[in-house]
């Protein structure tokens, strides 16, 4: 029963989805036919160049070069920010040294370093290390606050039974701060394809971003709404993913 509930539950929100789109295309459609600017093409327009780039190539070939520098620049990020995070909040130097420059350079706005960054690691590098330094915040952030907040009883009863910190660390700290970390990773998720759209524009070498800066600088308006578009769905589904993964494991500690 109460898994019919829930796949209920789930179609219930695809229904609402799906008709919240239908209505926002309808009104683009009316509100583009109304005003006649070429600056707003109707939703026809930019299908028919979704398919036109679609067919070409470059759409796929744009999409899986913007994809690979986001997950790259997450994986990245994940790994430091964990390890910095759980560094911060679980060592001695860790939590006077690490934290405090964690939240220090926290408020830096970092793709400000983008042309110094091309200088030190080239144009491709620079694009994926600006996005992992300014995801790395969110992961690391969680990762350090939940960190410090394990239950002290699990933590007892690993140390009564002979464990080591590394143990505490595997078998408290780490099951404990993955809600926090989720949590943190879909806001890095998020921010990333603001950030590479930025990095891309910045030096046009292919992607999403150099695509929408291209068509913009032509005026080319549907092919700008259509990356545009593609490079929401690609943020959204991400996201969606990581909310998918994060519900399900908070549903099975419960």
């Amino acid at each position: 029963m109460e898994q019919v509930k829930e796949g209920y539950g789930i179609l219930q929100d695809l229904l609402v989805v799906t008709a919240t789109l239908i209505l926002l295309f309808a009104l683009w459609h009316v509100a583009a036919t109304t005003f006649e600017k070429p600056y707003l093409p109707t939703p026809a327009q930019v299908v028919a160049e979704l398919h036109k780039s679609f067919i070409s190539g470059v759409l796929v070939e744009n999409t899986l070069i913007t994809l690979r520098r986001v997950v790259t620049a997450l994986l990245l990020a994940l790994t430091l920010g964990l390890l910095s995070g759980l560094l911060a909040s679980r060592t001695i130097i860790g939590s006077r040294v690490l934290r405090p420059l964690i939240l220090a350079t926290y408020p830096i706005p970092h793709v400000t370093l983008i042309p110094i960054l091309i200088w030190i690691l080239g144009v491709e590098w620079s694009k994926i290390a600006v996005i992992s330094i300014i995801t790395y915040y969110p992961i690391a952030i969680s990762t350090m606050e939940w960190a410090t907040r394990t239950p002290r009883e699990y933590e007892d009863l690993v140390k009564s039974m002979g464990g080591s910190k590394l143990h505490l660390i595997i078998y408290v700290v780490i099951p404990y701060i993955i809600p926090g970390l989720l949590t943190g990773l879909r806001i890095a998720v998020s921010t990333a394809y603001a950030v590479v759209f930025i990095a891309e524009s910045f030096v046009l070498t292919g992607g999403l971003g150099a695509l929408i800066e291209d068509s913009w600088h032509r005026l080319n308006y549907p092919a700008v709404y259509a990356y545009v578009i593609t490079l929401a769905t690609l943020g959204i589904t991400s996201y969606t993913m990581i909310w998918t993964f994060e519900k399900a494991y908070m549903k099975r500690l419960t």
